[in-house]
């Protein structure tokens, strides 16, 4: 995992200075690496954690991408939101919005147990049917 994630990094650095990829305004390049190799591995071990409850699961490969593409759903809302209550919440939508892509709810809910702590079990409540002012 280190060698790769050094690698990945490696390029993307080589990208910077030459040019091929944009900088921060602010030119702190060397930033934009370290904020850059932390995310890769954020992904890997967000990927590995991911990995072992499919294979528990006995899900066959050629759908471990999706999986593995709900999985960083949830880890970016994870970073980008902090109330509990809220990121339950907009979890359980996506379960929803992934099952209806024809993932298996069940392996959707463990991995959101498993790897994020979150309950995503229930039904989803309905906005649509609120009575109030509108």
């Amino acid at each position: 995992m280190a060698k790769d994630i050094e690698r990945v990094c490696e390029k993307y650095e080589l990208k910077l200075r030459t040019g091929k990829m944009p900088g921060r305004v602010n030119g702190d390049r060397a930033g934009q690496v370290e904020a850059y190799r932390r995310a890769q591995v954020n992904n890997e071990l967000v990927r590995r954690a991911v990995a072992a409850v499919l294979g528990r699961a006995g899900v066959e490969t050629i759908w471990w991408v999706f999986y593995y593409d709900f999985g960083r759903r949830l880890a970016r809302l994870a970073a980008r939101i902090g109330s509990p209550d809220v990121l339950r919440q907009e979890a359980r939508m996506q379960l929803e919005v992934w099952v209806a892509r024809g993932l298996v709810r069940s392996v959707l809910e463990e991995i959101g147990r498993e790897c994020f702590e979150l309950d995503l079990g229930g039904p989803v409540p309905s906005f649509a049917g609120a009575t109030g002012p509108t």
